[in-house]
């Protein structure tokens, strides 16, 4: 479903990505993980639609996204949801307006007909009776679920997470990734989730992608244990200081 080819891309005179090439099949979740400033938003900008690759290709079921344009553009991200890393709610509108409000840019849906959606998105992240609640009233896990619905409420086939657990105490982020695996397997969701959350973001996840040196390490996850003997990606996941990897 999604094939990133040999993608390079330079950014402030930096080379951050240096051919780039992964894949991920339809209904899986991939975990891009690396150290900070190895590249991860970056990419997973290419894969939304957000950032152009200045060289190769982002397919998405054969689509090259980089090469579309405005409306085919938009009908392509109309399959995506984006998940943002701070949750990027809009502070003057309560819960239910913020996550309405794609339905009313981007639909032709009755006031009714999204309230009905509104609802059921609440209620799939556990959140119902809070329409009225604007995100100064919530807490930094319940604006994150809020961002969630948001990002679930135009029915995407594809979801992207950005640092979704970042700022959350770890009981509340174990509570956002099982909620992650739970929308995944409920609505048969294809994931890509950027995170610093090693090891648990391997219990929700089908494949890993790390970042090292403008490159992908890719390998699969079983039982919440990564399938690799590659040095670079054992060395990152176990946090062990002796390896290939220097840190300055």
């Amino acid at each position: 479903m999604i094939e990133v080819s040999a993608v390079f891309k330079k950014l402030s005179g930096t080379e951050v990505l240096r051919g780039v090439s992964l894949s991920l099949e339809r209904g899986r979740f991939l975990a891009l993980i690396g150290p900070s400033g190895s590249g991860k938003s970056v990419l997973l900008k290419h894969l939304a639609g957000l950032i152009r690759p200045d060289r190769g290709h982002v397919l998405i079921d054969g689509v090259d996204v980089g090469a579309t344009r405005g409306r085919d553009l938009e009908q392509l991200r109309r399959r995506f949801g984006f998940l943002f890393q701070n949750g990027a709610l809009f502070d003057s509108l309560t819960s239910y307006d913020n996550i309405a409000f794609p339905l009313r840019e981007k639909t032709d849906l009755e006031e009714d007909e999204i309230r009905e959606k509104v609802s059921f998105v609440l209620e799939e992240v556990g959140l119902a009776g809070t329409e009225d609640k604007y995100p100064s009233e919530l807490s930094g896990g319940m604006v994150k679920r809020t961002a969630l619905a948001r990002a679930l409420v135009m029915d995407p086939e594809i979801i992207f997470f950005d640092e979704p657990t970042t700022g959350l105490d770890p009981i509340i982020a174990k509570s956002m990734l099982d909620l992650f695996d739970a929308c995944h397997h409920r609505l048969n969701l294809t994931g890509v989730i950027v995170s610093h959350n090693v090891p648990d973001i391997f219990r929700i996840v089908n494949r890993v992608a790390m970042l090292h040196d403008g490159k992908a390490i890719c390998a699969e996850v079983r039982d919440g244990a990564i399938q690799s003997d590659d040095p670079v990606l054992r060395q990152f996941t176990e946090g062990t200081q002796e390896g290939p990897v220097t840190y300055k």
